[in-house]
């Protein structure tokens, strides 16, 4: 965890997609898993939990390729069908399948007038907030088409703040994945992991869930690992 001090009135807060607001990383395996079998290629959960979860679709092709060399219309064409099988297997996705906590905690930001933006590797993550009914909660959104450099750079997440108006050091990333979490920090932004702590520890906040954690919750947990920060 770094140990520059920011200022602890958040502005705008940043929430990744997958993993944070819906759960579709096990739409993105079987999509995975149905584009592996094809080209006869060894992989199964553990495969893809390890070492494709939070990496955009181009870098996650070529993890699963290893050391296979194909051309760029080659991997084009992979690329597409995956992405098929993943839009077949959203087409149910609904608000139902929001993630505890996060429905109760964007309503919280709104009405607060805090800045909602989304900075998600997903190049379908439009689509996917449409599904799940809350578009219309987000300020901004940054996605797979945004950036030329992903996660773990910032530049995702410096997009967003600049695109909200608001200056990093008083923007909160809420991110799952610990290549979210080097973004965050990398961004200059207060960072919340979701999800286990020994996965996250990198971040200045971690909860295991949003499950009940109201905005005023959160501020106070960022407002003392700021004090915290300053003593140390």
């Amino acid at each position: 965890m770094d140990t520059l001090e920011r200022d602890p009135h958040i502005a705008a807060v940043i929430f990744d997609l997958d993993g944070v607001i819906t759960n579709t990383v096990y739409f993105h395996y079987l999509s995975w898993q149905q584009l592996a079998d094809e080209e006869r290629i060894p992989f199964d959960k553990r495969t893809h939990d390890l070492g494709m979860l939070g990496l955009n679709r181009e870098d996650a092709l070529c993890y699963l390729l290893g050391d296979r060399n194909i051309s760029p219309i080659q991997q084009q064409r992979l690329l597409q069908r995956k992405n098929d099988y993943y839009l077949e297997l959203i087409n149910e996705l609904n608000s139902e399948d929001l993630l505890p906590g996060i429905e109760n905690l964007l309503i919280e930001l709104y009405t607060s007038g805090v800045k909602i933006a989304l900075g998600s590797s997903s190049k379908n993550a439009e689509l996917v907030l449409q599904r799940l009914g809350i578009k219309h909660f987000f300020n901004f959104i940054a996605d797979g088409h945004s950036v030329p450099n992903l996660k773990p750079a910032p530049d995702i997440f410096l997009y967003a703040a600049e695109s909200v108006a608001i200056a990093p050091h008083r923007c909160l990333v809420v991110e799952d994945a610990p290549a979210g979490v080097a973004a965050g920090l990398a961004a200059g932004m207060w960072v919340l992991g979701v999800g286990p702590d020994d996965r996250l520890a990198q971040a200045h906040l971690v909860l295991a869930t949003l499950a009940g954690i109201g905005w005023t919750d959160i501020l106070a947990k960022i407002d003392y690992c700021g004090h915290a920060k300053i003593s140390d």
